[in-house]
């Protein structure tokens, strides 16, 4: 096969993996057919390398026990707390949406975006209702009910899965 059709093909294969025409896998195995192995279609145009998705991957999964730590294990001031919670929250929410906008839905960093939302709204009912603890419930109640959701939306069972046991558990407390 000559180079001019060998580029076209392998330009439309990087298309449907881009739109999701075909499965990624379907589209790799494309790519490595045409391109005889060589690395020429291994980043599709749009996306980002596969080392970002780790270090996100990883600053994600590291802000779990820092955030669990500074929550928990240390006194520090509501000032402090409340700011705290407000950047946690702000860096998982918008780490959360970039992922879910890029299309990449690995399962790390999404299931820390989701442990840390439930930290820090957990810890924020805490401090904003302390003599309240059905405010907890409802808030983890929310948290289960979000992640049901998001299970649902992306067709991903271990976010259903994780929701519906959560709310299982929740009610065996309040009811128990």
């Amino acid at each position: 096969m000559d180079d001019h059709r060998r580029k076209i093909i392998t330009n439309e294969i990087k298309y449907w993996k881009q739109s999701r025409m075909l499965p990624e896998h379907y589209c790799d195995f494309l790519l490595n057919l045409y391109t005889e192995g060589s690395s020429e279609g291994d980043v599709p145009d749009g996306k980002r390398p596969r080392g970002f998705k780790g270090i996100l991957s990883f600053i994600l999964v590291g802000l779990l026990p820092l955030s669990v730590f500074l929550f928990y294990f240390t006194e520090l001031s509501l000032f402090l707390q409340t700011a705290f919670i407000i950047f946690l929250g702000i860096s998982t929410l918008s780490a959360a949406l970039y992922m879910v906008k890029k299309s990449f839905f690995d399962l790390i960093p999404l299931l820390a975006s989701a442990l840390l939302l439930l930290i820090t709204s957990v810890q924020a009912a805490e401090i904003i209702f302390p003599d309240h603890p059905f405010m907890l419930y409802i808030v983890a109640g929310l948290n289960c009910l979000l992640w049901i959701a998001a299970g649902t939306r992306w067709r991903m069972v271990s976010f259903k899965l994780s929701g519906i046991i959560g709310l299982i558990v929740l009610s065996i407390t309040i009811f128990i």
